[in-house]
């Protein structure tokens, strides 16, 4: 029988929870103790994954689960952002053959001749439906990109690629939002800027769930999206250029790796700047990924509208 697990919103704050056969349950109430910051959300259970899954695993072979009382279902809009809050949120751009052919009109890409690009977005962009999804009304080009998201459940430094997933906990969704105008933004020196681009606040949506990585294999997940019900990306996993383990084995050449760290391992074909179709307040974006469930936002208005300094 597999778990998941994810944080849940509540009057008394973040719960942290365990999906066992479709219920929930609240971790603390299975296994004492292994919460210690219920407002970190998941965050200590990945910094001691290795025990914290045993644990886990010997509760559900044992049905000892069933002495709790499962949690009310929750709906889309209960769920919290799992990891309250990462150390790091990495990101790798421009991984998919298809967004290469497709959104960049490049068809004769040589992988073996570049080298992955990464950036970084500050680890409070990232939230969950339940947080809320704000607007950032700085921008009039807000774009959309659904992401597999690796989440690291050991703390290492340059690995090797063949022992890198070891370090994967497990994976998650992830949506890379982008104000591509500031990303592109003519006023800049170099016409280009990831910090305003990407790294804004609410960013980085992550959820429903956390699912071990025991029970995904990440070489071939469909990965689909939808924007008010348009599907808007569908592809798979098979198109990443580089694969998960070449990532995580370069990235660690030039950061240390912690446990609770997350990396976004980049998008697909289908997102909006291509058509210059972008996303407005009161956008609902769908995306689900094979074995992940699905990430659902609203987009909130951004109440410091007034203030905010556009293009």
């Amino acid at each position: 029988m597999s778990f998941t697990l994810a944080t849940l919103t509540s009057n008394l704050g973040p719960v942290p929870a365990v999906e066992i056969a479709g219920a929930y349950y609240r971790i603390e109430d299975v296994l004492p103790g292994l919460i210690k910051r219920p407002d970190q959300g998941l965050l200590g259970v990945l910094q001691n994954w290795a025990a914290a899954e045993e644990a886990l695993l010997q509760i559900i072979d044992r049905r000892g689960y069933q002495s709790a009382s499962p949690l009310p279902t929750p709906k889309d809009s209960d769920f919290l952002a799992p990891i309250l809050y990462p150390s790091k949120v990495v990101c790798t751009g421009i991984n998919y053959y298809d967004h290469l052919r497709k959104d960049m009109k490049v068809m004769d890409f040589d992988k073996t001749k570049s080298d992955i690009l990464y950036f970084l977005k500050h680890s409070h962009a990232v939230v969950g439906a339940a947080s809320g999804v704000r607007f950032p009304s700085q921008s009039k080009e807000v774009d959309w990109e659904i992401e597999l998201v690796v989440v690291f459940g050991r703390r290492a430094r340059r690995i090797p690629a063949e022992r890198a997933l070891e370090h994967v906990a497990g994976y998650a969704i992830g949506l890379d939002l982008s104000a591509r105008d500031w990303q592109m933004n003519p006023r800049h020196f170099k016409k280009f800027d990831l910090m305003a681009g990407k790294s804004f606040d609410d960013s980085a949506p992550l959820g429903p769930c956390i699912v071990p990585a025991r029970y995904i294999d990440p070489t071939a997940l469909a990965l689909r999206l939808w924007v008010n019900g348009e599907l808007k990306q569908d592809s798979n996993t098979r198109e990443m250029i580089w694969s998960i383990p070449e990532q995580i084995a370069e990235l660690s050449q030039h950061v240390t790796i912690e446990a609770g760290d997350v990396l976004y391992t980049g998008s697909p074909a289908g997102i909006g700047w291509v058509k210059k179709t972008f996303l407005n307040v009161g956008d609902q974006i769908n995306a689900e990924i094979t074995g992940l469930g699905k990430l659902c936002i609203t987009l909130g208005a951004d109440p410091d509208a007034a203030t905010a300094k556009g293009l």
